[in-house]
């Protein structure tokens, strides 16, 4: 047998992202937002056509605008008011960066408590957002911490969108997806099937087991976020594998833990393993996977980088790649912490899928400086890059994603095997 070596595509194997081809990032215009547009539907609400009139679905994409190559799709948000307040589109991670001015996120008056906004859109980007409501919005709302709190506790739904998921919060947002956007068939909403559960109490929280395909076992952090996202029936209706979602609890808690080996591994080691491998009969770390977003991504790398007898593989979805340990303010970017910084003088075995959005402005750099860190130390590194921001929106497409990317790989690997012969 040839012709299957691992960069080449085999028939039933999903095409691999070729490594530096990013997506379109969202353009941006001169006072640092997205580039806003007029469209027929906006115009329709400017002249008080009520939106049920115009569309069952918002917001409402328009036609594929091509500029530089790229394409943009005007995207018209609506949404209703008391009488004299502002509203102000959040898209997560886009109205972030230019958050010291929230100008260009406020809404257009369109008719009696009613407001309108259109913003030109990749047409690959996936992404939650909320509308905050007041009866006036500071323009430098989020120059302070607790002023962009005060944005993101008072966000809220899309009432006129279906599409929503539970953020880190405790609350819901909408979801945008653009026409080109990366879906999967696990998060479709028919047939969700069912598999068996356990749950194990732990002195640190209950840690439930979901006894999907026992020939590989994921561990994903945030277990308990995950859970009220619908892991269980992705993984139901994907054949996912035996998963382990690990929780974090508060957010205070989780930056304790995750981000610092000497906390987060021994628990790993002492607690995690030994009572999950008492109930599934061992533990193999050659099959194990450990995913995790942000700080738990930070804590995949970790884990597979300073404890492969843990885990030999990671799933490495917008990592904190920025940390140092002792450091309490912002950090400024393309900053790199402490992992990195290890592996310029280790060695590593393990295999990174690492993944990032577009709009994460800090996290990309510094995604792409972990990832040639750990290649260099001789670790197997993919890194793939994703329009949209810090959010569930993507990364929950991202996850599977990469257990795909996973398997394909494998089979690749089968298939060398049976060249050796």
């Amino acid at each position: 047998m040839s012709g299957h070596r691992r960069g080449e595509q085999t028939v039933g194997a999903p095409a691999m992202p070729r490594e530096g081809v990013h997506p379109q990032t969202v353009p941006r215009a001169a006072d640092g937002g997205p580039v806003r547009a007029d469209s027929d539907v906006h115009e329709r609400l400017r002249r008080g056509i009520h939106p049920d009139e115009i569309s069952a679905q918002w917001p409402v994409i328009g036609g594929a605008v091509e500029r530089e190559g790229w394409m943009l799709r005007p995207v018209t948000f609506v949404a209703d008011a008391p009488i004299g307040h502002e509203v102000m589109v959040h898209l997560n991670g886009v109205t972030d960066a230019h958050r010291e001015d929230i100008a260009p996120a406020v809404m257009e008056p369109v008719g009696t408590g009613r407001y309108a906004l259109t913003y030109l859109l990749p047409d690959e980007l996936r992404v939650s957002y909320r509308f905050v409501v007041d009866a006036a919005l500071p323009r430098d709302a989020g120059r302070t911490r607790e002023g962009w709190r005060r944005i993101h506790e008072r966000g809220r739904p899309d009432p006129r969108n279906p599409d929503t998921l539970l953020n880190p919060l405790g609350t819901r947002s909408s979801v945008l997806t653009m026409p080109a956007a990366p879906r999967h068939p696990a998060w479709d909403t028919a047939g969700a099937g069912e598999l068996p559960i356990t749950t194990v109490p732990l002195p640190s929280g209950p840690v439930t087991i979901v006894h999907g395909d026992p020939s590989r076992v994921l561990v994903l952090f945030d277990g308990e976020w995950w859970g009220r996202l619908g892991i269980v029936g992705a993984l139901a209706r994907h054949a996912g594998p035996l998963t382990v979602l690990v929780p974090s609890g508060s957010l205070a808690q989780r930056a304790e833990r995750l981000p610092h080996p000497e906390r987060l591994l021994p628990y790993l080691a002492d607690e995690i393993v030994p009572a999950v491998a008492d109930v599934i009969g061992g533990w193999d770390a050659a099959r194990t996977v450990v995913a995790g977003q942000s700080f738990g991504g930070l804590a995949a790398a970790l884990t597979a980088c300073l404890r492969p007898d843990i885990a030999h593989t990671a799933i490495v979805q917008s990592g904190s790649f920025h940390f140092r340990r002792g450091q309490s303010e912002r950090p400024p970017a393309g900053q790199v912490g402490d992992l990195v910084r290890v592996l310029d003088h280790s060695r590593v075995s393990g295999r990174f899928v690492v993944q990032a959005g577009t709009e994460e402005p800090g996290m990309l750099p510094a995604a792409q400086a972990f990832a040639d860190a750990a290649r260099a130390a001789g670790g197997d590194v993919s890194l793939r890059v994703y329009t949209g921001g810090h959010d569930f929106a993507w990364w929950r497409i991202g996850l599977f994603d990469a257990l795909d990317a996973l398997d394909a790989l494998d089979a690749l690997d089968a298939l060398d095997a049976l060249d050796a012969l």
